[in-house]
């Protein structure tokens, strides 16, 4: 979900403007950041442990709103299965004041009790483990106020049209309707049932049933027949008018777009939403087929200038490309696969941002370097930070657009420069149709299983790494060339956080000519600082670039580069500055006969006889030394630096 000034919720990044620009990094993390006011309570729900009690296996929902008020009443119908022997008691996570009139079981009346925001239904008997019921809540009152609320009104158009539409990720649903809030079990099927002033038409989950006007009131009925996590359900109510886009299969079907907007941007919305066609088709290729291609794919303008991926029909505020593909994007990785645990909200949001990326590369490519290197600068503007959460009432963490959206998409980045497109894409379809986690919760583990298996290795250092640790590594790269045909390249790093010694990874350069007509591209598999690689370009290198491309987190310190004419006439010493040893480079046919280590003002520090190609330099304090180098043609006086 997406705000552009306020917010950020736990789905959401900014929205790309109408035009395809790319958001700056900052406004990103002020708006996560400005999100925390919204979800400080939030954040301390925990989920009853008698949850896990029940399966929750059918729910219908009806509800009667006006959008003129700040009301709802309802009945909602829950059909589930017990998980255990002798189950006595129900729960529903419903906020405390809202009015729970009666509770009933085909026709009769149970008792029930109160416990702050939860409901305690007594059953009549003890049910078997699998055993099915049902129960029906009837309820009604003033849903919950928050400063961007779960069930918000609000008004739109010159008239000020009221509307009222619901936003309950992660945890408010229970603001508005008795449910489940839960990250362990999804409501298998649901219908939804609104009836409002006949003025009023209402946007809903999967496909509209009926719409039909009796006695002044709009009656709509929406069915979807997929599991959905609670916070995923969602109503809006306003004047809406519709129409559709579709997406042509190859086999001849058709999925439909179904779009609910306000008539004063009915023309404005037709202009832009036929993108998702071309975008959905990205994804259905890249990924596999959208998950709800039997229901619908939709947009519903609502009051936030942002967006919600609710389950089938997305909460739009605005429809810019990036927008558009980001929460279309979480039908697959949020709705269809759900996180598992808030520590592992890059499952949702890094997933969603990455194949946003993904949508420039392939749509919009003008856009891709500059999407990365937004990303690269925002993640890197701060030296620590992991994507794995380690403690979920950390709200500026959780909600954190540096690490859990930005870190967390480049972390795939990454895993796809490591294994290659033929393997990186075919483990996102592999964990995609992973009926361990289709329609239901996924973890962190799951994914890596499906990219070890597809790249044939293991990735346990990396997520070490790049998922629990935490910064990232800042190269330093020197070379000489001594031949024509002969490159040596030195690549070391430093860490920008202490949580990682050394990032061990396959690193990118490009090497080009001095008229940069010759370029050649390489891949040094980067084990351990001060690491040497002999190559040959075929050409004499003027110059080289880490990272050409952007497949890393990282940056780029210094490359020093030794010119032929320099090896030819003189001693080189590389690198400088220098951390463990420093090698030597004569010019041909001389020989050494002493090299010798002083200090600035002249003090011997170490001397070194039967020297061939370097000389160690470990236990040097940090600063400045003159090497002198005796050879039997001439002596060479050469400053160097230690770190």
């Amino acid at each position: 979900m997406l705000r552009y000034v306020i917010l950020i919720f736990p789905f959401f990044i900014i929205s790309l403007l109408a035009g395809g620009q790319i958001p700056d990094a900052v406004t990103l993390d002020k708006i996560a950041l400005a999100e925390n006011k919204h979800f400080i309570n939030k954040a301390l729900f925990t989920e009853n442990k008698k949850a896990n009690e029940t399966d929750f296996i059918y729910q219908r929902m009806e509800w009667e709103i006006d959008p003129n008020h700040y009301y709802i009443s309802g009945e909602i119908t829950t059909w589930f299965a017990s998980k255990k022997d002798s189950l006595s008691e129900i729960y529903f996570d419903l906020y405390e004041d809202l009015q729970v009139d009666s509770i009933t079981q085909r026709g009769n009346l149970l008792s029930f009790s109160r416990n702050s925001n939860q409901v305690i239904i007594k059953l009549p008997y003890t049910l078997s483990e699998d055993q099915i019921d049902s129960v029906s809540v009837f309820y009604q009152g003033i849903p919950h106020k928050r400063d961007y609320g779960s069930f918000t009104k609000s008004t739109h158009g010159e008239g000020s049209v009221p509307v009222i539409w619901t936003l309950s990720e992660p945890y408010g649903a229970m603001d508005w309707w008795p449910c489940k809030q839960s990250l362990a079990d999804k409501i298998d099927s649901i219908d939804i049932i609104v009836t409002s002033p006949e003025i009023y038409r209402t946007a809903s989950n999967g496909v509209l049933v009926s719409e039909q006007t009796e006695s002044g009131k709009q009656i709509m009925h929406w069915k979807h027949r997929f599991p959905i996590a609670a916070y995923l359900v969602a109503i809006a109510v306003t004047n809406y008018v519709d129409y559709s886009d579709f997406v042509e299969l190859e086999d001849g079907r058709k999925i439909e777009i179904l779009n609910y907007v306000y008539p004063e941007n009915l023309s404005n919305a037709q202009d832009y939403t036929p993108r998702t066609i071309e975008i959905m088709k990205l994804y259905n290729e890249l990924i596999g087929e959208y998950p709800f291609a039997a229901e619908k794919y939709g947009h519903a303008q609502f009051g936030w200038s942002g967006g919600m991926e609710h389950q089938t029909m997305s909460f739009m505020g605005s429809f810019g490309f990036g927008l558009i593909a980001h929460e279309l994007a979480h039908q697959w990785f949020g709705d269809y696969i759900t996180l598992g645990s808030w520590q592992d909200i890059w499952l949702n949001e890094g997933f969603a941002t990455y194949l946003t990326g993904l949508a420039y590369e392939n749509l919009s490519p003008y856009w891709w370097p500059v999407w990365k290197k937004e990303k690269i600068d925002q993640i890197t503007s701060v030296p620590g930070g992991s994507v794995f959460v380690n403690d979920t009432a950390d709200v500026q963490r959780l909600f954190s657009s540096r690490l859990s959206y930005s870190k967390g998409a480049y972390l795939l980045h990454m895993l796809r420069w490591i294994l290659g497109d033929e393997a990186f894409f075919p483990a996102i379809q592999n964990y995609f149709t992973d009926p361990e986690v289709a329609n239901g919760f996924a973890q962190t583990s799951q994914v890596i299983k499906h990219f070890e298996m597809a790249g044939d290795t293991t990735l346990t250092e990396f997520f070490n790494d790049w998922f629990y640790g935490e910064g990232y590594p800042v190269y330093y790269l020197n070379y000489v060339q001594p031949k024509n045909d002969s490159l040596i390249i030195e690549l070391s790093q430093t860490s920008s956080s202490y949580s990682v010694g050394f990032f061990e990874m396959p690193v990118p350069v490009r090497l080009y000519n001095s008229t940069k007509s010759d370029s050649l591209d390489i891949r040094l598999d980067h084990t351990s600082n001060n690491q040497k690689f002999i190559i040959n370009p075929g050409f004499i290198v003027a110059e080289i670039i880490i990272d050409p491309d952007l497949w890393l987190i990282s940056k780029t310190g210094t490359i020093t580069g030794i010119s032929q004419q320099s090896m030819n006439n003189n001693l080189v010493i590389y690198p400088n500055p220098v951390h463990d040893k420093l090698n030597l480079l004569f010019p041909s046919n001389q020989t050494i006969n002493q090299i010798e280590i002083y200090s600035l003002s002249g003090n011997l520090i170490a001397q070194y006889n039967n020297v061939s190609a370097s000389v160690p330099t470990k236990r040097l304090q940090p600063g400045v030394y003159i090497l002198m180098a005796h050879t039997k043609e001439r002596e060479y006086k050469l400053k160097f630096i230690k770190q």
